[in-house]
C-alpha cells in the first residue's frame, strides 16, 4: 500500500499575480492612438464639437504625440479662455457685417482630453475629476466611461470601475481592455465562469497580451477545469519558461488529473533550471515516495534541505517515517543524519523523541534489536514514563526473549516486557494505554495464561477507539480459553 503523501502538499494556490491595468498603458502607442479620436461621427456616444473645436483638436494632436503634455494642457486652457471671452469686433468687422461670437463653454470632449493628459502624466485625481465632468455633461460618453474604468482598474479600485465598465460595454465598447477589466472584476467577485467568458473575449481580441492568458488560466483553475487550465498554462510557459509558478500550477493540473509523473517532470525541469525551491523539491520527493522510488525521493528531499537554513523538522521526521514504510531504512537514516547536521539545534524535546523513535524503528527493521532498545532508552531519559516508548520497548523485549538461548534469560526479558507494558497502561493517551493492555494480554495468552490475560483484553476493548469488531472477537476467544482453563484447573483441584 502506498503512503498517502500527495494530499499533504500538492495543492497549489490559484492566484499567480494581480491582474490590473498597468500604469504604463497610458504612455503606450495604443493609448496615444486613441487619445483624441474622431468626433462627431458617433453622435450617440460622443459629444458634439463645433468647427473651431475640431480644428483646434487637430492642432492639439502634435504636442500630445510628442509627449509635450504641459504644452497641450496650456493650449487647452488658452483655447477655453478664448471661447469664454471672445474678442469684441472691430469697427471694420462690424461694417463688414461680421457677427460677434457668443461666449460658450467647451465641449465635454475637452474634459475627456484633459483627463487623458492628466492620466498620462500620472495626475490620477485630476484625471478622475475631468472624466467625471465629461460624463456629467454627456452621460453616454463611451470613451470617458472606458478610460475612467481603466483609471480605477490601474489602482485596483474594481468596485468603482465596475459601473463604468458595464456602461461602456452597453454603449458598444468592445476592445480587449474593457473585456479584460470586466473579466478581472468577475474573477475578484469569484464569478469564475463569467470571468472565463470575458477573459476568452479579451484573449480573442488580443492574444499577445499575457495578462489575458494568465487570467483565463486562473479562471479555469478556479473551476477545476484541469485539462484546459494545463493547456493554457503551457502557452504561458512557452512565452515565459523562467516563471516557476507557471510550472508549479501546471504540475497541480497534472496531479488533479492523476498524471502524477507529468507533475514530477515539471518539478524536475525547475530543479534542472535551478528554479526549484524547498517546497517544490519536497513535493517532488512526495511524488517519488508515492511511486515507491525511495532513492529518487531521498535525492529530492536532501536537495530541499540544502535550499533552506530553516529545516522543517516535523516534515523531515514524517518523511523519514514514510521512507521506512517503503522498506528503505538506508534512505530514512540518511535523511535523519542530514537533519542532525542541519536542524539538531532547533529541535524541541518532542522532536528529539520522535527522531529517536524513528531510529529505533529503523534498527528494528534491520533486526538490530540492541540498537533499537538503546534508542528507546534514550527516549526514556528525555521523558521518563514515555508510554509509546515503553510499549515499543516491551515488544522488543518479547522478541529478544523468543531468541534467548537460556530459559532464565528469556524469563527475565518477558518480565521486563510486562513491566514496560504495565508502566504504559497509565499513559494519558488512550491509544497508548490500549496497546499496553493488548500487548500484555497477548504475552500472557501466548503462554496459556488466559485467566490473567482476560481483564487486560477487557480493558483494551474499553479503551479502543473506533471499530471494535476485531478486538471484541479476540476478547471472545480469550474468554472461551479462560473458561476452559478455569475448568481444567477446577478438575485438577478436585482430583
Amino acid at each position: 500500500m502506498k503512503p498517502a503523501l500527495l494530499c499533504l502538499a500538492l495543492i497549489l494556490p490559484l492566484q499567480a499575480e494581480s491582474l490590473t491595468i498597468p500604469g504604463s498603458l497610458f504612455k503606450s502607442p495604443e493609448f496615444k492612438a486613441n487619445f483624441i479620436g474622431s468626433y462627431g461621427f458617433l453622435p450617440n456616444v460622443e459629444p458634439k464639437v463645433n468647427r473651431d473645436e475640431l480644428e483646434f483638436l487637430v492642432k492639439l494632436r502634435e504636442p500630445i504625440e510628442k509627449n509635450q503634455l504641459k504644452q497641450a494642457e496650456a493650449m487647452i486652457k488658452q483655447f477655453a479662455f478664448a471661447q469664454k471671452n471672445p474678442p469684441e469686433l472691430t469697427r471694420k468687422q462690424r461694417k463688414a457685417g461680421e457677427i460677434a461670437k457668443e461666449p460658450r463653454n467647451l465641449s465635454p470632449a475637452f474634459d475627456y482630453t484633459l483627463g487623458n493628459i492628466f492620466l498620462q502624466s500620472g495626475q490620477n485625481a485630476k484625471a478622475e475629476a475631468a472624466y467625471k465632468k465629461a460624463i456629467a455633461e454627456h452621460p453616454p460618453y463611451r470613451r470617458a466611461h472606458k478610460n475612467l474604468a481603466l483609471l480605477y482598474s490601474s489602482t485596483n479600485q474594481l468596485a468603482k470601475a465596475k459601473p463604468h465598465v458595464t456602461k461602456a460595454i452597453d454603449l458598444g465598447e468592445s476592445d480587449h481592455l474593457i473585456y479584460g477589466i470586466m473579466a478581472n472584476i468577475h474573477f475578484q467577485d469569484e464569478k469564475f465562469l463569467a470571468a472565463e467568458t470575458a477573459f476568452r473575449q479579451a484573449y480573442l481580441l488580443n492574444p499577445k497580451n499575457p495578462q489575458w492568458k494568465l487570467g483565463l488560466a486562473q479562471s479555469l483553475l478556479s473551476q477545476e477545469k484541469w485539462s484546459e487550465a494545463g493547456v493554457m498554462l503551457q502557452a504561458l510557459i512557452d512565452e515565459a519558461p523562467e516563471k516557476a509558478l507557471l510550472w508549479k500550477q501546471q504540475a497541480n493540473c497534472f496531479v488533479q488529473n492523476g498524471e502524477i509523473m507529468r507533475a514530477a517532470e515539471n518539478f524536475e525541469v525547475l530543479r534542472h533550471k535551478g528554479l526549484a525551491d524547498t517546497e517544490t523539491l519536497t513535493k517532488l520527493g512526495d511524488i517519488y515516495v508515492n511511486e515507491q522510488e525511495p532513492l529518487l525521493a531521498l535525492g529530492a528531499y536532501l536537495d530541499a534541505m540544502q535550499k533552506t537554513n530553516n529545516v522543517d523538522v516535523s516534515r523531515t521526521l514524517k518523511t523519514a517515517t514514510y521512507l521506512l514504510k517503503l522498506d528503505a531504512p538506508a534512505q530514512a537514516t540518511k535523511l535523519l543524519n542530514e537533519l542532525d547536521k542541519r536542524g539538531a539545534d532547533s529541535m524541541t524535546k518532542g522532536q528529539k523523541i520522535e527522531a529517536l523513535l524513528v531510529r529505533s524503528d529503523i534498527s528494528k527493521s534491520k533486526d538490530d534489536l540492541n540498537s533499537a532498545t538503546g534508542h528507546l532508552k534514550e527516549v526514556l531519559k528525555l521523558q521518563a514514563g514515555h508510554g509509546e516508548a515503553q510499549v515499543r520497548l516491551g515488544q522488543i523485549y518479547l522478541m529478544q526473549a523468543d531468541e534467548a538461548e537460556e530459559e532464565a534469560e528469556a524469563a527475565t526479558l518477558k518480565q521486563a516486557a510486562r513491566t514496560a507494558f504495565t508502566l504504559a497502561m497509565t499513559d494519558s493517551d488512550p491509544k497508548v494505554a490500549y496497546q499496553a493492555n493488548l500487548r500484555y494480554a497477548q504475552s500472557l495468552a501466548k503462554e496459556g495464561s488466559y485467566i490473567k490475560a482476560l481483564p487486560k483484553v477487557r480493558e483494551a476493548v474499553r479503551l479502543k477507539d473506533g471499530s471494535k469488531q476485531l478486538i471484541e472477537q479476540y476478547l471472545r476467544r480469550i474468554q472461551r480459553a479462560a473458561e476452559r482453563q478455569e475448568a481444567r484447573e477446577k478438575r485438577a483441584a478436585e482430583e
